[in-house]
């Protein structure tokens, strides 16, 4: 085979190689490729607050305190949740009561009925795993590492901040009725029963 012919088909055959190896795309379809697989914490916890949260099993408050005073031990194996080996169990509870003091990072209900302790409707710091854990939200085995687990905390923890408490507090007042849902954090070995605690999901003022 002649030099010049020889020469012309490697280039041809270099170039049809080069041509099926480039790919050319949109930035947008490139950046949608992207986010593809990777997990977004903000619209899990979104999802998870417009569509399961009316839902979500609760133990009633008055209830829930009573249990605790009766056998804490017992009422919190049996009906908490917890994350491996942890004195932190963690719960679901709803209820009624009567708003008594609006302070920077709580406000004070007394529930109805109630001859218990007030509780502490959280307003500020509101950070941990109490709804996490406490709503069954998440298994950290589904999945592939610990940070995307934590992340859900993070997430749902600011959706909290940003549209359930602030609507809420420009509202509120003492003396008003409200309904309450939210997660509390109790524990076993150091309990606070006069300081429970709610990280809030629901409030609504009657």
């Amino acid at each position: 085979m002649k030099k010049p012919i020889k020469y012309l088909l490697i280039t041809l055959l270099v170039g049809v190689a080069l041509y099926n190896s480039v790919y050319f795309e949109t930035l947008n379809e490139r950046n949608t490729a992207q986010k593809k697989g990777v997990f977004d914490p903000d619209a899990f916890a979104q999802k998870f607050l417009e569509t399961k949260l009316a839902g979500l099993p609760a133990v009633e408050a008055g209830q829930f305190i009573k249990a605790l005073q009766d056998d804490l031990m017992q009422f919190t194996a049996e009906q908490g949740r917890k994350l491996g080996i942890s004195h932190d169990y963690y719960f679901i509870v709803e209820g009624n009561g009567k708003v008594l003091h609006i302070g920077p990072e709580n406000v004070i209900v007394k529930i109805e009925g109630g001859a218990g302790p007030e509780l502490l409707v959280a307003t500020d710091f509101i950070f941990g795993n109490a709804i996490r854990e406490g709503s069954g939200m998440a298994n950290i085995g589904d999945y592939q590492n610990t940070m995307d687990f934590n992340s859900i905390s993070v997430a749902v923890n600011n959706r909290v901040r940003t549209d359930i408490v602030p609507p809420f507090m420009k509202k509120v007042k003492e003396g008003n009725n409200i309904y309450f849902k939210g997660a509390v954090e109790v524990n076993t070995k150091n309990p606070d029963l006069q300081n429970l605690r709610i990280i809030p999901l629901i409030l609504d003022i009657k």
